[in-house]
């Protein structure tokens, strides 16, 4: 062979090697796009919208505080000698027990020599009126029969004559009367009882202390009314109505249940949150003053609705949907949140809903269905 055939000879070898060649990597590159194809489906869970009539629940979380508690202040000068049990801090009273005696020895003797005096006024007065108005002179001599300085006064007779009135008015009878009623009620500041059954939850003072006017002495607190304070958003107020039953339940892994009544709802909205208090009462459980607790009051009825996960909301009010096999981004209707749930609508019924996180990037990604474990 010359060198002419081998050229054309050889020519014809490398032509035909470059079409099988570029056949062979054309056929291995559609196989891998098609490998790659089928492997880009991500697995995710789905759920079908299908909306229906939803009960929205609004949760709070309220901190359990007592229904009768008040601040104790003095109202007169004295020193503190006694109670009827320790005035300390956990010590229970029941009602009408003494929480606190203050030294009165001066203010009761200057009441009953006002007593012994007002008693010498009406004998005084008492010949006049057996001359001058004669139809009173029994009452009046059986009111000082029976008066006695060491205890409080009577109510005076009735009387219902006119000029027997100025009569008694004129000898500054009723004045006098009421100066030492006014002394009996100052007495009666000099002994604090309890109002209610409860147990001293402060106390700032101990006996032999000298008591001024207007200084606090402890705190006081009943034990057997209890409320839940609350605070529900603002928006929602309006669904909760008093006399409503509810549940609430104790926070941590032993969680208690316990039923209890709506009785208050605040009038006014907090500005700061937005929010109004309501208040709960659960007089019927074993709770004590500081226990929080968590709750659930029926809210709005939402019709043509449906629930899903707060956390696969993208931007606030869009989730992803698939289409045509793919992620796509699709705005919703926000409805009402319910704890870790939102309530929506605006979707098509039947049209199915990625129900899991994905960021903004997953979309248009090809998907495929999940079953949840």
């Amino acid at each position: 062979m010359n060198s002419r055939k081998l050229s054309v000879i050889s020519g014809v070898i490398i032509f035909v090697a470059t079409l099988f060649l570029s056949w062979y990597i054309v056929s291995g590159s559609e196989e891998e796009t098609t490998q790659e194809s089928d492997t880009e489906a991500a697995p995710v869970l789905m759920v079908t919208y299908q909306p229906e009539s939803i009960q929205s629940s609004i949760r709070f979380t309220g901190r359990v505080i007592p229904f009768e508690q008040f601040e104790i202040y003095a109202e007169v000068t004295g020193i503190f000698e006694h109670g009827d049990r320790p005035f300390k801090t956990g010590t229970a009273f029941n009602r009408g027990d003494i929480l606190m005696q203050l030294n009165n020895d001066e203010q009761r003797q200057q009441l009953q020599a006002a007593r012994y005096e007002f008693s010498a006024i009406i004998s005084q007065l008492l010949p006049d009126i057996s001359i001058d108005y004669p139809g009173n002179y029994d009452a009046w001599s059986s009111y000082l029969d029976n008066m006695d300085a060491s205890e409080s006064l009577r109510p005076l007779p009735e009387v219902a004559d006119r000029q027997f009135r100025m009569y008694l008015n004129r000898q500054n009878v009723f004045s006098r009367f009421y100066s030492i009623r006014q002394q009996e009620v100052r007495l009666d500041k000099f002994t604090i009882r309890a109002p209610f059954d409860g147990v001293v939850t402060d106390h700032q003072i101990n006996p032999g202390a000298l008591v001024q006017s207007g200084q606090m002495l402890g705190q006081f607190t009943g034990t057997e009314t209890l409320e839940i304070e609350a605070s529900i958003p603002a928006r929602e107020a309006q669904y909760v109505s008093t006399g409503a039953t509810i549940t609430v339940r104790t926070t941590g892994i032993n969680s208690e249940t316990y039923s209890g009544t709506v009785t208050r709802k605040n009038a006014l909205v907090e500005p700061g949150t937005q929010s109004v208090k309501i208040f709960v009462d659960i007089s019927d459980s074993d709770l004590e003053p500081g226990y929080y607790l968590e709750g659930d009051i029926r809210g709005q009825v939402f019709a043509d609705a449906f629930k899903i996960h707060k956390d696969i909301l993208i931007r606030d009010n869009e989730l992803f949907t698939v289409k045509d096999g793919r992620a796509t981004l699709t705005t919703v209707e926000l409805r009402a949140s319910a704890g870790d749930s939102m309530i929506v609508s605006g979707l098509e019924p039947g049209t199915t809903i990625i129900d899991e996180f994905r960021n903004a990037a997953f979309e248009d990604t090809r998907v495929t269905r999940r079953e949840e474990q």
